[in-house]
């Protein structure tokens, strides 16, 4: 409309008004119709305005739509682009893995290894297969190449070093012509690749495994470098005779290192495999020769010296000056070492002499008497002195005395040891090692007395003698573990840990002293009672009497054989007689219950009874034993004893009063009075046997019958005489007594 204005005003303007008529005529014709057409033509726009609003046409959705589906068209051409770019860089990768497989085949590690380093580099420059299933398998396919360039370069550096191990020599050679300028090719491939110094580390632990193992595991290794070629290093082995010193050991494996360096370079021994060659000298020469004395002791410090010179060499070395040193630990704990050498050692030791099944026997000569000379003798030896402090302790203890008898080798060793390591505590300066080598003591006696029963149970049940041994070896160790602790005690306290251990002794040894008893009383009381099958019925019959005999003979045949095993001195009297009246309690117990429980016992039957029961009660002669044994024990006191009272307060190891009586029977009466309570029965019962009912009656009121009770009496009575009126007055006399 602007430009129909100018024209317009160009029409009317003065200039114009002097054309003629015609000429303004024709344009005022000329501008009304272009009005016409400018109006038609506005008319147009404002239909074309309405037909794009119009819904019912869809003109401006399909222009959008349209619109839409060129900017999603432009959208793929770019994206496809993108992938194009992706692919083509990925085709290049591929070429790249090409190549550096070729390179590996062909030897070229080094080239082969920065080809791997590139790939990667490429592969994780792409952002658009970060994260993708694409990118995670080209990262495996790169480590597996540098998996196999490593593989490669060990294998080649394999083929160039042989070695040959056999007991009499080693040999580690080296083809320097298969390696000649390989060498830093191959090192370049190493340091090329990740993990590479693994690769170092895996090279130096094989020539370590292959070679320097074997020839550490050897005592005497010789090496004569003048005669070895410079490409080979060999030594002389042998396990006869000698052990090659620290110091020479040292000087080996420094010369092997060098070796090596000289022929491979020195980036052959990382810092693991340093340490790794530290670790076995430090095995060979400081961990399996811990001293064991403390002489021993005092000279092995000349090695630590040594060992420790050897480590700051060899570690100079590597890379890392904080890496772990080996030796220098272990020497800040050479007095811990010492103290667990010796611990372990007595353990073992005590471990071994419980479960040996050699059963050596230790015999008295005489009485061991516990004396500042007993310590030093069980002490001291070439390499070990009493220390002062012990000496001391020693010196203000009482005296104490054990009975002469017959214990075990194996029980006198492990209390040796228990002294040996208290000896040891006293001379230790650390209140903690010295502690550890007191509760070893203890430790070490205490296996003893805990294993042996259990390693030899069957034994000990099936041999009496060993029994009696083994009771006499609990005694043994009660008797010193209460001594050790008193000595090891403060503040004149006794310590409760070795009152445990021989409490634990004591009641071991009762246990199974008693144990001996009941299984061998079972046994006796089979062969005399009334169980042996003939029992004592018309025991006037000459085949019962026979029968009764032959018992009774048995009987007395496997009462002398026990008797035998446990004479003294092979236990004190005083538990000889104790046992000893345990079997014939057994014995006398299984005839007086056979007799009690016949019901008839005609006359010529009670004489033959009462004889067999006198018969019987002269088994106790078997009390009586030879003066020069037993006199020996007769001036012991229990004052002098140690820890050997039973709760009845009875001293297991005190002998009786010891006389020189000629009369062997009145000898046996005495003692079988006080060990064997049913030897008055059973002369009682021969009596009872014999007399008449009112010699019962009578015997009965005077308290002279008290064993029996009323039921046996009546029994008896009842079985020796008629049923009469007079009988029965009388039994029910007995039953009001």
């Amino acid at each position: 409309m602007g430009g129909m204005d100018a024209f317009v005003e160009h029409v009317i303007d003065g200039d114009c008004l002097d054309e003629n008529y015609s000429t303004y005529s024709a344009a005022v014709t000329k501008v009304g119709s272009a009005q016409s057409s400018i109006a038609q033509l506005l008319q147009g726009v404002d239909e074309l305005q309405l037909m794009l609003g119009d819904e019912e046409t869809g003109i401006q959705i399909r222009l959008d739509t349209a619109i839409k589906n060129e900017e999603q068209i432009c959208e793929r051409v770019q994206s496809n682009s993108a992938i194009l770019q992706c692919l083509t860089r990925l085709s290049a990768i591929n070429r790249e893995l090409q190549d550096m497989d070729k390179l590996v085949q062909s030897g070229e590690l080094d080239k082969a290894a920065q080809k791997a380093e590139s790939i990667e580099t490429a592969v994780n420059a792409m952002e658009d297969i970060e994260d993708t299933h694409i990118a995670v398998i080209l990262a495996e396919r790169v480590n597996l190449a540098r998996m196999n360039i490593k593989e490669n370069v060990l294998r080649e550096f394999h083929k160039a070093i042989a070695v040959e191990t056999d007991s009499n020599s080693a040999k580690l050679r080296v083809d320097s012509s298969r390696l000649e300028g390989r060498i830093s090719v191959l090192f370049a491939a190493l340091d090329s690749v990740k993990d590479g110094e693994n690769g170092f580390q895996e090279l130096a632990l094989y020539i370590i495994s292959a070679f320097v193992k074997p020839v550490l595991a050897a005592q005497l290794i010789t090496c004569d470098d003048a005669e070895s070629p410079s490409s080979e290093f060999s030594v002389q082995l042998s396990n006869d005779g000698g052990t090659t010193p620290a110091a020479e050991v040292c000087n080996l494996v420094l010369s092997i290192v060098a070796f090596v360096s000289r022929v491979l370079g020195d980036r052959v021994w990382v810092d693991a495999a340093l340490t790794e060659l530290a670790q076995l000298v430090l095995q060979r020469c400081y961990l399996q020769r811990i001293p064991e004395t403390r002489t021993e002791l005092a000279a092995f410090y000349k090695t630590v010296d040594t060992l420790s010179d050897f480590e700051a060499t060899l570690l100079a070395k590597c890379a890392d000056p904080s890496t772990k040193r080996p030796i220098q630990t272990a020497v800040k704990r050479l007095d811990e070492l010492f103290v667990e050498r010796q611990c372990a050692r007595a353990l073992e030791q005590s471990r071994r002499a419980a479960e040996s099944t050699a059963f050596a026997v230790y015999k008295m000569d005489t009485h061991q008497e516990w004396s500042l000379a007993f310590v030093q003798v069980t002490v001291e030896d070439a390499d070990t002195k009493l220390a002062s402090s012990f000496a001391q302790s020693v010196k203000a203890h009482p005296a104490a005395v054990f009975p002469q008898c017959i214990i075990s080798e194996s029980i006198v060793g492990t209390v040796s040891s228990a002294y040996r390591l208290l000896n040891e505590s006293m001379q230790c300066n650390e209140p903690g090692l010295a502690q550890k080598l007191a509760e070893t003591a203890q430790n070490v006696l205490d296996v003893y007395c805990v294993l042996f029963p259990v390693v030899h149970r069957q034994q000990l049940h099936k041999v009496p003698a060993l029994a009696l041994q083994f009771f006499n070896d609990c005694m043994y160790g009660a008797h010193h573990s209460t001594i050790l602790g008193q000595l090891a005690a403060t503040e004149n306290n006794v310590n409760p840990s070795w009152s445990v251990v021989a409490r634990k002794f004591f009641d071991t040894g009762i246990r199974h002293a008693a144990e001996l008893a009941e299984s061998e009383s079972r046994e006796l009381k089979s062969l005399v009672g009334a169980d042996n099958g003939t029992g004592f019925y018309n025991a006037s019959d000459e085949q019962q009497k026979d029968a009764l005999a032959k018992a009774l003979k048995r009987g007395r045949l496997a009462l002398t054989q026990l008797c035998a095993a446990m004479r003294p001195p092979n236990v004190t009297p005083h538990m000889f007689y104790r046992i000893l009246g345990r079997y014939l309690d057994a014995m006398f117990a299984a005839i007086i219950d056979g007799i009690v429980g016949v019901r008839d016992i005609g006359v010529d039957d009670s004489q033959v009874l009462s004889d067999h029961c006198r018969a019987a009660y002269s088994l106790v002669s078997l009390f009586h034993l030879d003066p020069e044994i037993t006199c020996a024990y007769s001036t012991l006191t229990s004052a002098a004893l140690v820890n050997t009272t039973d709760e009845q307060g009875d001293s297991l190891l005190d002998s009786d009063d010891e006389s020189d009586e000629s009369d062997t029977a009145a000898r046996g009466a005495q003692l079988a009075k006080k060990h064997c309570h049913m030897s008055d029965k059973l002369v009682q019962l021969a009596d009872i046997l014999m007399i008449s009912r009112a010699d019962i009656l009578a015997r009965r009121r005077a308290g002279l019958l008290a064993q029996y009770s009323v039921d046996e009496l009546v029994s008896l009575v009842r079985a020796l005489f008629s049923d009469t009126h007079e009988r029965a007055l009388d039994i029910d006399e007995l039953k009001r007594i």
